[in-house]
């Protein structure tokens, strides 16, 4: 087999993907969802695929003001979702496909609020249609998988954290455990006397 080959192979198997989203609201708290103009693609996030030797909040920006037009500070990292090849069925950023051959990671990122009273509206040059969702409806409109990252989003926003998901599900984290405390030096016979104790 030539080098070629053999690095097609290797990168085919070794494969994976990372995405980047970027969670929007407006000021009555409704997030920000996209899906294809066609109307037969479903509901997501502004995001998508994370180009080779560009990192991940970048992406993030890229994708939204390709995608919007609009160019936005992305804040901080809110949801990290590592996908296991073949175990999520979904559609959008981040979902793999049954017989994937390769895990993905999936980012979410702080898009911030916009300032607007438009709650409907073309996006992509039409290519897209987008719309802003109050949180209870998101569930209805989005695959399970990307429902659990807005969710983990939103409370990672309200609680100051980062919500780690594994496969679109919570992981129970263990809580850091404080360090043993250990004194600074351990006792010296007759050390006490030369204290003058």
């Amino acid at each position: 087999m030539s080098a070629q080959g053999l690095s097609g192979f290797y990168g085919s198997v070794f494969k994976r993907s990372t995405t980047a989203a970027a969670l929007i609201r407006n000021a009555e708290a409704s997030v920000l969802l996209l899906r294809s103009g066609s109307g037969s693609g479903g509901w997501d996030l502004p995001g998508g695929v994370v180009l080779g030797g560009e990192d991940p909040r970048s992406a993030a920006r890229r994708i939204v003001a390709g995608t919007l037009g609009l160019e936005l500070g992305v804040g901080r990292v809110l949801v990290l979702d590592y996908v296991q090849a073949g175990g999520q069925i979904g559609s959008g950023p981040g979902a793999a496909r049954p017989g994937s051959q390769g895990d993905s990671i999936a980012f979410v990122f702080d898009g911030g609020v916009l300032a607007t009273s438009v709650a409907q509206f073309t996006a992509g040059g039409g290519e897209r249609e987008a719309r802003f969702v109050p949180v209870p409806d998101c569930a209805g409109l989005l695959g399970a998988a990307s429902a659990r990252r807005v969710a983990g989003a939103l409370e990672a926003l309200d609680l100051g954290t980062v919500a780690e998901l594994v496969d679109g599900k919570f992981t129970a984290g263990e809580p850091a455990a404080p360090p043993p405390t250990r004194k600074m030096m351990p006792p010296v016979a007759g050390f006490s006397g030369i204290l003058g104790r």
